[in-house]
C-alpha cells in the first residue's frame, strides 16, 4: 500500500522505527514534536532533515494543506488523536486534496476505576496507601 507513495507519518516519534525498512520503497516524511528525543528517534529510523518537520499541534488546516502540497503527499498515516491532535483537520484536508488518510485507532484501555466526580477522586486517594520507595 505504501510502495512508491509519498507518505506523511504523523504517528509520533516512537512509531517511526517501524517504518525504517520502508525508506527505500516509499518517500517518507514525518511530522514530530519539537524535541531532541523526537529528532534523535526520527534520525535513527532513517529520516533526513529534508523529510522532517518538528511542529507542535494544533495545526491550522491552511498550514496542513500547504505542507501536504509542498511535499506532494499521497498518503497520510496518523493515529486517532481526536480534536486536540488535529484528527478533524487531517480528515478535512485529506478530503479537500484527495489524499488517502490511514488512521490507526488507539488501543482500548480498561481502567479498574473511573469517575468524573471530584469527591470520588478524593475519597479514592484518601483510601490508597502511599507509594514509598
Amino acid at each position: 500500500m505504501l510502495s512508491g507513495e509519498r507518505v506523511l507519518l504523523t504517528l509520533g516519534y516512537r512509531s517511526l522505527a517501524q517504518f525504517a525498512d520502508w525508506q527505500d520503497r516509499a518517500v517518507l516524511f514525518a511530522r514530530i514534536l519539537p524535541s531532541i528525543e523526537a529528532l534523535s528517534a526520527a534520525q535513527a529510523a532513517g529520516f533526513t532533515s529534508d523529510r522532517l518537520l518538528a511542529l507542535r499541534p494544533p495545526i491550522a488546516a491552511e498550514l496542513e494543506a500547504a505542507l501536504w502540497r509542498q511535499w506532494q503527499v499521497s498518503i497520510v498515516v496518523t493515529k486517532a488523536s481526536g480534536v486536540a491532535g488535529g484528527e478533524d483537520v487531517k480528515r478535512q484536508v485529506a478530503a479537500e486534496l484527495g489524499v488517502k488518510l490511514v488512521t490507526i485507532d488507539r488501543p482500548i484501555l480498561v481502567y479498574p476505576q473511573q469517575t468524573s466526580n471530584l469527591g470520588e477522586v478524593i475519597e479514592f486517594c484518601e483510601k490508597s496507601p502511599p507509594n514509598r520507595p
